[in-house]
């Protein structure tokens, strides 16, 4: 009998899309719903940036509740959210495509939570760039926050990079096999890798923030960088000797009996994301 063909890598692009979708416009439904618990009106929701009015007084709230009105509070919520679904998936037993689907969306969580902590802290931008200025008057304070997000940031985009490579040998029959090994890491991780630059730059095109120029394509790029993990656990795990966990992984296959159904849902979940969200929705 003729051995149907593998098709694993539409199952891939089909989770990839969805932990996308659950991953980017999810961060920036983190900011709306944090402005409307402190008391904010929301204007405008995109998939890119939330814009509200600010009914609140900054000044009179404790140093917490300002880091997060002000925009602290999704990367956090995706971090924590990463190591909660690192914990199910090293701790719980579930189906091939569940498991498919939670990898990448913990990997995604992680790089957006890890990701902002790093750049941010580093380059002083972004979503806590926004939090640095609300402490005009405590520059030592945003000072430490800085190392704190940066130290973190890094150690956490280190340890997503292993992970990654880690999560691979579920799906690994034979780690000597180079070849299969190849084919694994990059159906699991560059399908996640490549489907969110393409998500990420079609929606910025479609924002009323790059289409005024208030957002150029230098501060979009920049923003690609958190997913670097993706090719370092295709690199660790396809590519380079790093060691690989001491107990056995093979627990699954990746599925080769394509899911159209849930690719199809993927697709249109993006389209709503790129064409709905991205131009953004004003209220």
């Amino acid at each position: 009998m003729k051995q149907s063909k593998d098709l694993s890598i539409v199952n891939c692009i089909a989770t990839s899309l969805l932990a996308i979708f659950f991953t980017i416009p999810v961060h920036e439904f983190f900011h709306l719903i944090t402005h409307l618990i402190y008391g904010n009106e929301i204007v405008c929701y995109s998939a890119q940036a939330v814009e509200a009015n600010v009914l609140i007084d900054y000044s009179s709230l404790s140093a917490f509740n300002r880091v997060m009105v002000a925009g602290g509070s999704a990367s956090i919520l995706n971090a924590i959210i990463g190591l909660v679904l690192l914990v199910i998936l090293l701790k719980v037993d579930m189906g091939t495509m569940t498991r498919l689907f939670l990898i990448h969306l913990m990997g995604m969580q992680m790089c957006e939570g890890f990701g902002y902590f790093m750049s941010d802290g580093i380059f002083g931008a972004g979503d806590w760039g926004v939090v640095f200025s609300y402490f005009p008057e405590d520059p030592g304070f945003v000072s430490v926050l800085k190392i704190v997000l940066t130290i973190v940031g890094m150690f956490g985009i280190i340890m997503v990079m292993f992970v990654l490579n880690h999560m691979s040998y579920y799906f690994i029959e034979d780690p000597a096999n180079k070849k299969e090994r190849v084919s694994v890491a990059a159906k699991l991780h560059l399908t996640v890798l490549i489907s969110g630059l393409i998500v990420h730059f079609a929606g910025w095109l479609q924002s009323p923030y790059y289409k005024s120029g208030e957002i150029g394509m230098g501060a979009i790029i920049s923003g690609t960088f958190m997913w670097v993990p993706y090719i370092w656990g295709f690199l660790f795990t396809g590519v380079m000797k790093v060691k690989r966990p001491k107990e056995s992984r093979f627990l699954y296959k990746l599925p080769e009996k394509p899911n159209y159904i849930l690719l199809a849902a993927g697709i249109i979940l993006i389209l709503i994301d790129i064409f709905v969200f991205g131009p953004g929705i004003y209220l």
